[in-house]
């Protein structure tokens, strides 16, 4: 009997062994978790972005147009042979703007917008949120010269500067840029040069700030040899001296008024070439074309080189009145 008890206590004994052991490794193991809770580690796309920085003269030059209250600043950088881009580096290094404006070294490919031309143009916003989108800008005989946008080159968002390369004609650009600030802003414009000088023709509003690298040249005297009243055939032409002019076809005509350009720069046309703009008053019909003009004692011949002709001939001769 005695020993039917102690086989009984041996075997109890056993048992309770065996479930502390269970329990002890019940305790060193893992606690299971729900796969939805666990934390998983981040991805790039899981890690909150910070804005690119940007180079440090592209932020200066930023501060320069908002202390100016510029909506965004621009540079003609040159001309580019045949508008080829592999030449662009080499064309900003030589007329010194990578020492001046390192950032421009950085910009990408889908930043450089290469039309038809070989003018350069850089646009810089002055705010990182802008939005800038450069389109086609199309001014033909089928619009009557009065311009149109055609399919959009580049487009956006977040404010960073653009190189231009366009126009075929130092007259008639052909991109247009269309740029809205942080602030709602609105600036539409076609980048070109000044005929009269070859500096940037730059909008009258809203503000914005030329910061282009011009070459030391010698000034060109203007030829005003021409001032003055005009006529020939019935035809009335008027040159003043604050640089407007007149121009009556004939006795029946509408007269037109306009102003004229003494082209001194330009990659197209020959220095003291004159660019014709006039309107008339009623139809709004609009004239523009560039001429040479040359005087010999009281004979005006005026010599159409481009654009509208003057009396629908392509050479006109008037005689001096008084």
């Amino acid at each position: 009997m005695m020993l039917h008890k102690r086989i009984i206590s041996l075997a109890l004994a056993l048992l309770l062994s065996l479930g502390l052991t269970a329990c002890g490794q019940q305790d060193s193991a893992p606690e299971e978790t729900d796969p939805d809770t666990v934390t998983q580690p981040a991805t790039p796309e899981d890690v909150p972005q910070t804005p690119d920085s940007e180079d440090t003269s592209l932020t200066k030059l930023r501060e320069t147009l908002a202390n100016g209250g510029h909506l965004c600043g621009i540079a003609f950088l040159g001309t580019l042979p045949d508008g080829n881009p592999a030449k662009l580096s080499s064309l900003m290094q030589s007329n010194g703007y990578l020492e001046a404006y390192p950032f421009l070294a950085d910009l990408g490919q889908d930043q450089i917008v290469a039309y038809e031309g070989s003018e350069v143009y850089c646009v810089v916003p002055r705010d990182r949120e802008a939005d800038l989108t450069v389109q086609e800008f199309i001014s033909n005989e089928a619009n009557h010269y009065q311009g149109e946008v055609g399919k959009t080159l580049y487009h956006s968002d977040q404010g960073r500067p653009v190189v231009l390369i366009g126009n075929v004609s130092d007259i008639i650009p052909n991109t247009q840029v269309t740029l809205i600030g942080s602030d709602g802003q609105k600036m539409v414009y076609t980048p070109s040069l000044s005929l009269c000088d070859g500096t940037v023709d730059l909008p009258v509003s809203p503000s914005v700030y030329d910061f282009s690298r011009y070459q030391p040249a010698e000034a060109t005297p203007t030829d005003t040899e021409f001032l003055g009243t005009w006529q020939a055939d019935g035809a009335t032409l008027t040159f003043s001296a604050d640089e407007t002019m007149t121009f009556q076809p004939n006795s029946s005509a509408q007269l037109m008024t306009g102003t004229f350009y003494v082209i001194s720069s330009s990659t197209q046309y020959p220095d003291g070439s004159v660019l014709f703009e006039m309107t008339t008053g009623d139809s709004g019909d609009d004239f523009w074309g560039v001429f040479t003009i040359s005087r010999s004692g009281n004979s005006l011949t005026v010599t159409n080189v481009s654009g509208d002709l003057l009396s629908g001939s392509q050479t006109a001769t008037f005689t001096l009145v008084g």
